[in-house]
């Protein structure tokens, strides 16, 4: 099926940085999901769709820039909680508001990074990785280079925890507590990580990546080595990669590659042949960079209309 996206506005919002945007999961009675986002007026907001317009479920009031925004929850359990990262602090809210979690951590530069598993926080500053679990410290690394982004493989699926590092070397440090486990080389800086398919894919361990100079690619990483499994060039010269995600945007059953870039341009891979990528859908826009305003692209699938929401 051919994708048919147009741009409508819904919301505008203050400056925001990577990764300060998630779409909530839907609730059993309500197929309607809400999307959450911090900017850095320190603005917490959530809104959902009613007859066409948003319609605000709560919004918090302003405070320390947001810098990172990530959901969690209990394993196995919609992932629902709201959990923010401004400076040295991590707070957390419920779905229709209410903070429930405020806790300042030790680290003594401004949180870069952030992913929450479980009662697992793994956060990172420049430089500086740590990993807490119930607030309480577990485990530390000094990278040698900037950590751009930090994720782990799921645990609820391999049952053991592998945290991994975005280095600016062009190098994904798979941690094994507060060691490395192995690293992986990988064509450009890495900006972005993900989990394949939002679970690790078939295997569970792979893992999705983008870099600051436009290129994609997956690699399993294992207990004992990395395997590479495909990787897109940027033959167009597009812009550095700041988000992925996979959402069966079609509604053919298959979840398809949304990559959003810093020049402004959405991008819609199918991997329907063999798990090789096929470039469906492209659309280019005003760079990603100059923010203060949130765009929705809805697609109309052959059975519901879903919506999947880009900063622009």
């Amino acid at each position: 099926m051919d994708l048919n996206l147009n741009r409508a506005d819904y919301l505008q919002v203050g400056v925001t940085s990577q990764k300060t945007m998630k779409l909530l999961p839907a609730s059993r009675h309500r197929a309607t999901q809400k999307v959450v986002l911090g900017d850095h007026d320190g603005v917490v907001t959530c809104f959902g769709m009613k007859k066409g317009e948003a319609v605000a479920v709560f919004k918090t009031l302003p405070g320390q820039k947001i810098a990172r925004l990530e959901l969690g929850g209990v394993l196995n359990t919609p992932q629902e909680k709201i959990f923010v990262a401004s400076g040295s602090e991590i707070r957390g809210f419920t779905k229709r508001g209410k903070q429930f979690l405020s806790f300042e951590t030790n680290l003594t530069e401004s949180i870069k990074a952030m992913y929450v598993s479980g009662s697992d926080l793994f956060l990172s500053a420049s430089y500086i990785y740590n990993h807490y679990c119930d607030c309480k410290d577990q485990h530390y690394y000094l990278s040698g280079d900037r950590i751009n982004d930090v994720i782990c493989l799921p645990v609820e699926r391999l049952s053991r925890l592998t945290p991994v590092l975005a280095c600016q070397d062009r190098v994904l440090r798979v941690l094994q507590g507060s060691d490395v486990l192995y690293e992986v080389e990988v064509p450009g800086p890495p900006t972005a990580l993900a989990l394949h398919g939002g679970n690790g894919g078939d295997s569970g361990e792979d893992l999705l990546f983008g870099t600051s100079d436009g290129k994609l690619g997956i690699i399993q990483v294992t207990t004992a080595k990395p395997i590479h499994k495909w990787e897109i060039r940027n033959e167009r010269k597009r812009g550095g990669v700041l988000c992925v995600d996979s959402f069966d945007i079609v509604g053919d059953g298959v979840k398809d590659l949304l990559v959003g870039r810093d020049d402004g341009v959405v991008e819609v891979y199918s991997l329907h042949h063999a798990n090789e990528p096929v470039l469906k859908f492209d659309q280019v826009g005003s760079s990603i960079k100059r923010p203060r305003v949130l765009f929705i692209y809805q697609a109309i699938a052959e059975l519901s209309m879903m919506i999947w929401v880009l900063l622009n």
